[in-house]
């Protein structure tokens, strides 16, 4: 059996299951961080770290973010660009919301197949387009009430593209994974224009779903987190003091799904071939 040289099994193992694409990335990231603090200051590096951190929590769904963007805390650290007693006190204050975001991002790495399996129930169970529009809206609602918005709506994109690619394989008759729609004829061109709409339309109705579903509880968005600890509410209390105007807002949302669904408006309706 072969042996690997120590710099590739370091590599390898370097972030675990990532691709080496993402792993080429935070080395990259690493790399370019002094540099940016030397040539161009604290206040460019600062926010091209943050950039830096919003990229590993979009990379989520496919890679675990809790090395990576703790390899760039630590760098930081390295920098000057914090002191260790600044995120000392940093951490004194904020360690509940702190532990949260990071429970809730971990935990979205391990439920991801969880999600992606409710949500293709949802769309090869329901027949009905405004049953399935209100369903994935309200779903979506309920588990980014729960859950961080954005992986919801990351999740049902997932979903989306998926069925997307199984149904263009189907008619164009590709397996190789390549999206050449030259192969079409015109009868499968018209049904896939047609069930790009019908995606388009659940994708939109899934995105509104996890924007009204994120405002009602302390856990939904991470802004809320910061006005509860501040305000001392507890997450029964939170909810109840945001409730006269987020659950309104919430069955408005609802109705406006069915009402777009019905009339077709606005280039919703698009119905599946």
């Amino acid at each position: 059996m072969p042996t690997m040289p120590l710099s590739q099994a370091f590599y390898k193992n370097f972030l675990g299951n990532a691709p080496d694409w993402y792993k080429s990335a935070i080395v990259f990231f690493l790399v370019l961080n002094p540099i940016l603090l030397h040539t161009l200051g604290a206040y460019v590096t600062g926010w091209v770290l943050i950039l830096e951190f919003i990229f590993t929590l979009a990379m989520a769904l496919r890679c675990y973010p809790l090395q990576s963007g703790g390899l760039l805390a630590i760098e930081a650290i390295f920098l000057g660009m914090a002191s260790p007693a600044d995120v000392l006190h940093e951490i004194e204050l904020n360690l509940p919301v702190i532990l949260l975001l990071v429970f809730m991002v971990a935990g979205i790495y391990f439920m991801k197949d969880l999600l992606l399996y409710t949500f293709t129930k949802l769309l090869t169970n329901v027949k009905s387009k405004t049953a399935l529009s209100l369903m994935f809206c309200g779903v979506a609602a309920v588990l980014s009430a729960f859950l961080d918005a954005l992986t919801v709506i990351a999740v049902v994109i997932a979903v989306a593209v998926g069925f997307y690619s199984i149904y263009h394989r189907a008619a164009s008759s590709q397996h190789n994974g390549e999206i050449d729609e030259e192969k079409f004829g015109d009868h499968y061109r018209e049904d896939l224009d047609q069930f790009r709409g019908f995606l388009r339309d659940l994708m939109m109705h899934a995105a509104v779903g996890t924007a009204l579903g994120g405002v009602c509880t302390q856990v939904g968005e991470p802004q809320n987190l910061v006005i509860a600890a501040q305000a001392n509410w507890t997450f029964i209390e939170f909810f109840l003091r945001v409730a006269p105007v987020s659950i309104p807002v919430l069955f408005t949302g609802l109705l406006t799904v069915v009402l777009l669904e019905k009339t077709g408006w606005f280039n919703y309706g698009w119905q599946l071939p």
